[in-house]
């Protein structure tokens, strides 16, 4: 499937994209797939 997003592809399921979602202050801290549910933390 092509990735015609800005975001990056689901490493997981590879059907989704990762979109970020904010947690305390930091709005990139985490990424969730809108596929699979993955979640990706940038730590």
């Amino acid at each position: 499937m092509a990735n015609n997003s800005i975001f990056p592809q689901c490493p997981k399921c590879s059907e989704g994209v990762l979109v970020p979602f904010s947690f305390k202050t930091d709005v990139f801290e985490k990424w969730k797939c809108t596929h699979c549910g993955f979640v990706l933390e940038k730590r």
